[in-house]
């Protein structure tokens, strides 16, 4: 589910690989994994044994948003409210202060997906032809619902934000580095993750 790795700089990378699926998602089991792996984090920091985190995945894509299985089948309004507060929760514990955490998007992160990445402290996309960010439930009448919206009118202020969170475009990453939405883009898996790595070594603290 969540493959944890650290070298020798302390640095942990966190590779998102659910088993028997194509793609990661979002849903109750990645949730329930991501809690103990970010008190594991938090205690290797205190300790002094913690860098920073690189957040990758091993599918083709980043992340493609939340478990549609899951939403149409979900008839608890209840539990989905639930779950939503609790993913909020872990993506608040990502991007405090004091471990700097790098999305290495090597490919698609929408909807959810993009929101975990504007969780982190700083975005490296990979470039490819399939590789897009942004908002398309917006398209269906749907807003991000785990802190998307306001990390965004965070880090782009309300009137760039805007037009992203109401038109559902999808960006490819040149276009994403153009409208701030990450900070480098790569031309191969290697090279995006030794700009992370670079990156960690130079950034003791997020943000």
């Amino acid at each position: 589910m969540i493959r944890y790795k650290k070298d020798t700089n302390n640095i942990v990378t966190l590779t998102l690989d659910m088993s028997g699926r194509s793609v990661n998602v979002i849903n109750h089991e990645i949730a329930e994994v991501f809690v103990p792996v970010i008190e594991h984090l938090k205690e290797e920091k205190a300790k002094g044994l913690l860098r920073g985190v690189i957040l990758t995945s091993a599918k083709k894509t980043f992340l493609t948003g939340g478990d549609l299985e899951y939403l149409y089948q979900a008839d608890d309004p209840e539990e989905i409210f639930g779950f939503a507060e609790k993913l909020k929760g872990i993506l608040r514990e990502l991007e405090s202060p004091g471990i700097p955490v790098v999305a290495a998007i090597n490919g698609a992160a929408l909807g959810t997906g993009f929101e975990v990445a504007l969780a982190c402290h700083h975005r490296i996309v990979i470039d490819g032809p399939k590789v897009f960010l942004g908002f398309p439930e917006v398209q269906l009448g749907l807003m991000p619902g785990s802190g998307g919206l306001i990390r965004l009118m965070w880090l782009l202020g309300i009137e760039k934000a805007f037009p992203i969170l109401t038109s559902g475009l999808r960006y490819s990453p040149h276009e994403a580095m153009q409208l701030g939405l990450v900070d480098e883009v790569a031309g191969t898996p290697r090279e995006m993750m030794d700009l992370a790595r670079a990156w960690l070594l130079q950034n003791k603290e997020g943000r």
